[in-house]
């Protein structure tokens, strides 16, 4: 049992991951499916990946739906949990669509309800079909279908840009890493979009923007502020960010953030900052790395 576990594990970290946007909460989905696993009769189960796979599921709706109402009592702009390196369970190899990691995806997920996450998350990132799924969500196929189409209208428009690492995208990274560095505000309104957006979830925990800083020009201001109180002299590395490009820092306070981008051919147009410690109990700034 424990082995036919382990063989899908990377799978279900990865499912619960894009459902909840949560490290630890994914992996305490991907507990308790273990546990539920281990009660039952090996010899009844025909499809031990589809009983998994489905336990899980139907766990991360549950939680999610218990979720929303938090997420709406959350103080300023909440953002996923950040998977950096691999400090926690690799999602699975064949079905990790690297764009369906990106902030800007799960950020976009949050439109949707629970069901409609769990259809479209299998349909697209998993290449699901339309009858395991519905055996999943207890729907028709029909159903399904119609959940997807929709789903994917909702979200036309605003597609999650690709997150693999590349040169250009570190270099950009790299020269904004440093205009934040001097407070140059020119160098930084070079690097931006015009109608680009800075997300900061500090959780209420840590000073951070209550609502997103829209335009480049703001966020060049936010960003010189932010150096004259407290930006100057921290340590940054680049690091990779749910499979992006990203940058962990901390600064002279103690205060550790961990921020991802989104581009526009050489620009920036979305920062994502997590600064909040609770969600980033699993992120370790360790010197010299």
């Amino acid at each position: 049992m424990t082995d036919l576990f382990t063989e899908h594990r990377a799978l279900l970290f990865g499912i619960a991951y894009r459902m909840l946007g949560s490290v630890a909460d994914a992996e305490d989905m991907v507990q308790d499916t273990y546990l539920r696993w281990c009660r039952q009769d090996a010899g009844a189960i025909v499809t031990p990946k589809a009983w998994l796979v489905s336990a899980l599921t139907r766990r991360c709706i549950d939680e999610l739906r218990s979720a929303r109402k938090r997420r709406e009592e959350y103080v300023g702009p909440w953002l996923p949990e950040p998977i950096v390196d691999s400090t926690a369970p690799a999602p699975d190899e064949v079905a990790a669509m690297a764009d369906s990691l990106g902030t800007a995806f799960l950020l976009m997920l949050e439109e949707l309800s629970p069901v409609e996450r769990a259809v479209f998350l299998l349909r697209e990132a998993f290449d699901y079909d339309y009858a395991e799924i519905a055996h999943v969500v207890d729907k028709t196929e029909a159903a399904c279908r119609k959940m997807v189409s929709r789903a994917r209208a909702r979200l036309a428009g605003r597609p999650p840009a690709p997150a693999r690492p590349t040169e250009q995208a570190e270099r950009i990274v790299q020269r904004f890493l440093a205009a934040t560095a001097t407070g140059e505000l020119q160098d930084l309104l070079a690097l931006l979009t015009d109608d680009a957006v800075l997300y900061t979830d500090g959780g209420g925990r840590v000073p951070s923007a209550r609502r997103p800083v829209v335009s480049a020009s703001h966020i060049g201001r936010f960003f010189v502020s932010l150096r004259e109180r407290g930006l100057a002299g921290a340590e940054a590395k680049l690091v990779r960010v749910n499979d992006g490009v990203g940058v962990l820092m901390r600064r002279r306070d103690g205060v550790v953030s961990v921020t991802s981008f989104a581009f526009a051919g050489d620009r920036i147009r979305a920062i994502y900052t997590v600064s909040n410690p609770e969600k980033l109990r699993h992120v370790r700034f360790e010197e010299g790395n």
